[in-house]
């Protein structure tokens, strides 16, 4: 072929055309390249042998990071190929295969661009402190993605926040040990917590510490509801704060039906309630069967005792409760799972009504049971907000099993082992309920006659 250097930008229109179809064309290394600089995407329809050509691919990805979901997978693992991606577009990461994702280089890369795509980095690379520190030089907010260690780090977490004070939500619990980074979280003003320094998503860290260094604050200097805490930041705030507690009652309820022997103890002490509303929530502990807490209840009213309620029919309530599939039942049984972890009968009950338990049961024997996981994968629901069940859980999966956790969620295709990912009916399940699956599909699935309906479907 003439000089392609040579060609007029219509001769190119005119051979673009022509491309498509014509396989001799398509075998041209020169014009692929010529090509592919001006439209990255119709290197899909190159010979396969310029699919894993580093200067072809090379020439699609500095035009366009996105086109390296169409090379071969001898580029998606190529570390250059995958750097020049990222840098043109950091997406394209989740593309990449083999050692390239491994690569620190391309983590780098990545980490000096900003955007969420680090969050796609091994945990061994978000345990890297030289890539936390240009992930937070370039975005502070990206220290959310690190590992604990990195996250505990005072000259890192310092950086992001110096940058942005918003990022000290994502520093570890730990990190607030270091006084540099506990006083650029609160400050402290004559043995007093700063007026506005803490919110309902201030780590819990900050209160320990608060707690610790036996600091005070006002409820009222601060923006802060007790109803919507979380609890052990709720207990330390209760212990700490001072002045009137907002909602006191609603509180006070919200801990009797959670049965929070220890909160409900210290709002007793803290708060002064009335004869009456302490009644009152005697009434619906008992109507409730909150029995845990009725005994604190009546000591505050100077009452007898209740009756004492045997763990007996504690348990045998608890369960009948879990078979009806109740949300309480369900709540109650992952607050107090240490209580009944050996309890083989509740555990699977609340299997059978709630499969996200299975993400509380990480690194115990129930995920070596065969039925035990397969109840927790027909029973969880699919929340897009919560992430894929099998996102961080490693657990030995059986083929059916595998099959029915991508027809319940195709985003669980990616945790799977790669044996399963091979396999056809598999790949098929999760492409039906997740269209983006197809996108991370070796060459020879997407090229399946079934693999494309179900692609097809979501074409709306």
């Amino acid at each position: 072929m003439e000089d392609i250097g040579k060609l007029s930008v219509r001769q190119l229109n005119y051979l673009t055309e022509k491309y498509l179809e014509d396989g001799q064309l398509q075998a041209d290394k020169d014009l692929t390249v010529a090509l592919v600089r001006r439209n990255p995407e119709i290197v899909q329809y190159a010979n396969d042998s310029l699919k894993k050509d580093v200067d072809v691919a090379l020439a699609c990805v500095k035009s366009n990071g996105r086109a390296l979901r169409f090379l071969h997978s001898e580029m998606q693992e190529n570390e250059e190929v995958v750097l020049c991606a990222v840098e043109n577009f950091c997406a394209s990461f989740a593309f990449a295969r083999g050692e390239a994702r491994k690569s620190k280089r391309v983590a780098l890369a990545i980490a000096r661009r900003g955007g969420d795509t680090i969050g796609m980095l091994s945990e061994e690379l978000l345990d890297d402190e030289e890539i936390a520190r240009a992930a937070v030089e370039r975005n502070p907010k990206a220290l959310r993605y690190f590992s604990e260690r990195i996250r505990s780090l005072e000259d890192i977490v310092l950086t992001a926040v110096n940058k942005d004070r918003t990022a000290i939500i994502f520093a570890s619990d730990s990190a607030f040990k270091s006084r540099r980074v506990f006083e650029k979280a609160v400050g402290t003003l004559n043995g007093k917590i700063r007026i506005t320094a803490l919110t309902n998503a201030t780590p819990l860290g900050v209160f320990e510490q608060i707690a610790k260094r036996g600091l005070k604050f006002a409820f009222a200097g601060q923006s802060i509801d007790l109803l919507t805490l979380d609890r052990d930041k709720a207990l330390l705030c209760l212990s700490c704060g001072e002045g009137a507690v907002v909602n006191k009652a609603e509180l006070l309820r919200k801990y009797v039906l959670l049965q929070d022997v220890e909160i409900v103890t210290l709002l007793l002490e803290k708060c002064k309630f009335s004869h009456k509303a302490i009644l009152a929530e005697i009434k619906f502990a008992s109507e409730n069967r909150r029995i845990r807490v009725l005994p604190i209840l009546l000591k505050a009213t100077h009452g007898a005792g209740a009756k004492e309620v045997d763990a007996k029919t504690e348990r045998i309530y608890l369960l009948r409760s879990l078979r009806r599939k109740s949300p309480t039942a369900i709540a109650r049984f992952k607050e107090n799972l240490s209580k009944y972890i050996n309890d083989e009968e509740l555990v699977t009950s609340v299997a059978v009504a709630d499969g996200s338990i299975l993400k509380n049961l990480v690194g115990t024997d129930y995920l070596k049971k065969e039925d035990f996981v397969t109840a927790c994968l027909k029973s969880y629901v699919v929340k897009l907000s919560d992430g894929a069940l099998l996102n961080g859980i490693k657990i030995d999966l059986t083929e059916e099993q595998a099959l029915l956790a991508c027809k319940r969620d195709g985003r669980n295709y990616y945790y799977l082992d790669e044996k399963f990912k091979q396999i056809k009916k598999i790949a098929a399940a999760a492409v039906s309920s997740s269209e983006e699956v197809y996108d991370i599909l070796s060459e020879e699935l997407k090229q399946d006659a079934d693999i494309i309906r179900e692609k097809r479907l979501w074409i709306r």
